[in-house]
């Protein structure tokens, strides 16, 4: 069961890693379309999903967030701190 929370969370991690969406946007950018195709649990076929950029913006920040949340949540499990940023250079 560990393994397979840790795998998830290893997923989770990468997928956040891979967008880049740290970067401000003016609110023409953020108004532009953008479609991307998820792939849902239970089903080989992705799901094509459109939203504009500032959406996906927020859902990247939301999945980055829980990713982290994941880990740390494994690591406490494990009696592991996680490292706080900016602490203890």
């Amino acid at each position: 069961m560990k393994k397979l929370i840790l795998a998830a969370t290893a997923g989770l991690v990468l997928t956040a890693c891979a967008s880049g969406a740290s970067e401000k946007m003016t609110v023409a950018e953020g108004a532009q379309m953008e479609c991307r195709s998820i792939t849902e649990s239970g089903t080989i076929l992705p799901k094509r999903v459109c939203n504009n950029k500032a959406t996906w913006a927020e859902i990247d920040e939301r999945d980055r967030e829980a990713a982290k949340n994941a880990i740390n949540g494994v690591m406490s499990q494990r009696g592991q701190m996680p490292k706080k940023e900016g602490f203890g250079g």
